[in-house]
């Protein structure tokens, strides 16, 4: 295998044997003038995927770079450690159970990178597949023309970001980033993408991207991302994803140097809904460590989120509260 490959795609997996083989099927089919490497970290499958991915490893050596882990190492430090182990000057990724839709698109992104050499990240559309209803949903990001804006980036462009104000959404599975950039940042913020409170390995390499520089938006739909009936970032319940993921946000911002005032629109929208289920779940565990979680912060609850966190704690006043909420929903 060449040692120096242009690009490095990453694939994490574990109990996807129905998707695993349609997913690295989508990356060899790479029509590039390039070579790249796929570096497949398999993670304890308790299914065939393990079996399928050596399939694929024996009939593509000098593609394949198979990773058996020994144990379950989880999504987190399976996808760095993968990373770790990247020779590609590039960076790609696409989990097990999405796929790519098309064969010129590593070709293209390595096109436009090396045009513009300022971009930190190149992404592009993609469309959303519901499992269970067989629905697809196209053109996520809402957008009909490329999308660029020399020199956007740094705190502006994070705070944007997470705001979501002028700024199309990105799924990294569409993108190419800088490999080089990539590992600077997470050397330079190792909490941010390996701490306690990650359970997003997107957000934190989304956002540091864009300290280091602008991002390019294809409009093509370069991808499939699946929504499974389960898994932990499509679970049902908001305390067990994302919460977890509103403490990722909120650790990340201030890593990097917002305040709380500059993701007020963040906070705004995220945690009436997080509050509101802690109330109507009477979730007092939960809503205490929320309570705990936001003075922490310095985040300042609504009036109304104030009376769902009180009626929590008192049962006669939460009885009083969400009778009253039943019967106006009404």
């Amino acid at each position: 295998m060449n040692k120096s490959p242009l690009v490095s795609i990453l694939v994490t997996t574990y109990n996807q044997e129905a998707y695993i083989g349609k997913t690295l099927d989508s990356l060899l089919m790479q029509d590039c003038a390039f070579d790249f490497e796929v570096l497949i970290g398999e993670d304890c499958s308790t299914d065939q995927t393990r079996k399928i991915c050596q399939e694929y490893a024996q009939i593509h050596p000098n593609r394949i770079r198979l990773f058996l882990n020994e144990q379950n190492k989880g999504l987190i430090k399976n996808y760095f450690d993968l990373l770790g182990q990247a020779n590609g000057f590039y960076l790609a990724d696409c989990g097990g159970d999405d796929c790519w839709l098309t064969k010129d698109k590593l070709s293209r992104q390595v096109q436009l990178m090396e045009q513009y050499p300022e971009l930190s990240m190149v992404y592009g559309n993609w469309q959303k597949y519901y499992e269970n209803s067989m629905k697809l949903e196209t053109n996520m990001s809402g957008i009909c023309e490329d999308w660029f804006k020399p020199g956007y980036r740094g705190i502006q462009a994070v705070r944007d970001y997470l705001n979501e104000q002028d700024f199309p959404r990105l799924v990294l599975g569409t993108s190419l980033f800088r490999t080089d950039w990539m590992k600077e940042q997470i050397e330079l913020f190792p909490d941010l993408f390996l701490g306690e409170k990650v359970v997003c390995e997107d957000l934190p390499m989304t956002l540091s991207m864009l300290l280091k520089g602008p991002v390019y938006l294809m409009k093509e739909e370069l991808m499939v991302y699946r929504v499974l009936e389960k898994s932990s970032s499509h679970s049902d319940s908001l305390k067990d994803f994302s919460y977890p993921v509103f403490l990722q946000t909120m650790e990340l911002a201030f890593g990097l140097g917002l305040t709380v005032e500059d993701i007020g629109p963040y906070t705004k929208k995220a945690l009436p809904n997080l509050v509101f289920s802690a109330f109507e779940t009477n979730d007092k565990q939960w809503m205490l460590q929320i309570g705990k979680d936001l003075k922490k912060y310095g985040v300042k609850c609504s009036l109304k989120q104030k009376i769902q966190y009180a009626s929590t704690l008192n049962q006669w006043i939460y009885r009083l509260v969400f009778l009253a909420y039943k019967t106006f929903k009404k």
